[in-house]
C-alpha cells in the first residue's frame, strides 16, 4: 500500500470562455461548466489511480457567481479520500480568485473490461484541516452510499421517470466517437452538458420562451446539481435517451428531473442515471425575476413536488 498528501492529488486546468460556450447575456452555459469540472475532476482521480477512472456520482454542485464571455476560469479538482475502488474529489471553479462553482465528485477506477479494481493508494492527512475534510467526505460518503445500496436493481429500471408529468421533453442521441474519452467510453462531462440542455428546453417551455430578441419571458441559467449517480457506463455506438420533466417551481427557481437510459445495439436496456437540476429565471439583466404559478395536478406530479420539498428542506 503506498501512501499520497492531498496536495500530491491536486490537478488544475484553465479555460477560456468563447462566444460559443454563452448564453444570450454572454455567461457560460452550466452545462460547459458541469463539463469543465467533472474532467478536471477525472484528471486527479486518474493520477492517483493511474489507471481510468470513470465518474460514478456528481453531488452538492453549486453555482455561486455568473461566468462571463473572456473570462479565464482556473478549475481546481483534488483526491480527499480514497475507498477501495472509489476516489471521492473535490472541485472548485475560479475566476479570478474568486470561487464561481462548487462541487463533490466520486470515480471508480476500472479494468478494460469497465469492472471496478483496487486503488492501491490512501490518502493522509497533514494537519487538522485536512483531517478535519477528511472526516466530512466520509461522512458524505457513508449517506450516499446508504443511498445507493440498491445500485444493481437500479441498473436495470429503464421505465419512463416522465410519465404522468405535463411538461417533459426527451432527446435520443447516438453515441458518435467524439462523445466518448477514447472511442470507447462516451464522457461524462459531455453527458452532463447534453442534460443540462434538456433541462434548461423545459424551463424554457415552461416560461413561455418565444426565441425572441426581446427576451420578455426572461430565461433561465443552471444554479445547482444534486443527486447525480451512475449506474452503467455508456459505450461507443448506444443510443441513449435522456428524459425531463418539471417536479418543483419556487418563487424564481425550478427542478427538473433529468434520466438518461442507454440501449446497445443488441436492444439491451440499462439505466445509466438520473439527477435533479435547478434552473433560475433571469430578466435581460441577470436579475431573478418570478416563475409562472405552478400547481401540481397529477398524482405523480403530487408525489414529486413533495419529495422536492423534503429535498430542498421545506418539509420535515
Amino acid at each position: 500500500m503506498s501512501y499520497l498528501r492531498i496536495s500530491d492529488t491536486v490537478v488544475e486546468t484553465y479555460r477560456i470562455v468563447h462566444y460559443e460556450q454563452t448564453n444570450f447575456l454572454n455567461r457560460l452555459h452550466g452545462g460547459d461548466m458541469l463539463f469543465f469540472l467533472v474532467e478536471t475532476g477525472m484528471l486527479s482521480a486518474t493520477k492517483v489511480a493511474k489507471g481510468t477512472s470513470l465518474l460514478a456520482s456528481l453531488d452538492d454542485v453549486v453555482f455561486k457567481k455568473p461566468v462571463k464571455l473572456g473570462d479565464i476560469i482556473r478549475v481546481r479538482a483534488e483526491t480527499v479520500y480514497i475507498g477501495n475502488t472509489s476516489l471521492e474529489v473535490e472541485i472548485n471553479a475560479f475566476n479570478q480568485n474568486e470561487e464561481v462553482v462548487s462541487a463533490y465528485a466520486t470515480y471508480v477506477k476500472v479494468d478494460d473490461l469497465l469492472r471496478p479494481v483496487p486503488v492501491g493508494v490512501k490518502i493522509v492527512e497533514e494537519n487538522e484541516e485536512e483531517k478535519r475534510k477528511i472526516e466530512e467526505i466520509k461522512k458524505r460518503r457513508e449517506s450516499k452510499l446508504s443511498k445507493i445500496a440498491d445500485r444493481q436493481k437500479m441498473r436495470f429500471r429503464t421505465e419512463d421517470i416522465t410519465e404522468g408529468i405535463r411538461y417533459k421533453i426527451s432527446n435520443v442521441i447516438h453515441v458518435s466517437p467524439e462523445l466518448t474519452y477514447d472511442g470507447k467510453i462516451m464522457s461524462a462531462g459531455k453527458l452532463l452538458k447534453l442534460m443540462d440542455d434538456i433541462g434548461g428546453v423545459v424551463c424554457f417551455n415552461y416560461i413561455g420562451y418565444n426565441n425572441s430578441t426581446d427576451y420578455t419571458s426572461g430565461a433561465v441559467v443552471t444554479v445547482a446539481v444534486k443527486g447525480l449517480t451512475f449506474y452503467s457506463p455508456i459505450r461507443l455506438n448506444d443510443i441513449i435517451t435522456i428524459r425531463a420533466g418539471l417536479i418543483y417551481v419556487g418563487n424564481t427557481s425550478a427542478d427538473v428531473i433529468i434520466n438518461v437510459i442507454r440501449e446497445d445495439m443488441k436492444g439491451l436496456k440499462e439505466h445509466v442515471a438520473t439527477a435533479y437540476f435547478t434552473y433560475v429565471r433571469i430578466d435581460k439583466e441577470g436579475k431573478p425575476i418570478k416563475m409562472p404559478k405552478y400547481i401540481p395536478v397529477t398524482d405523480r406530479e403530487k408525489n414529486l413536488y413533495e419529495e422536492a420539498l423534503l429535498r430542498r428542506g421545506l418539509r420535515k
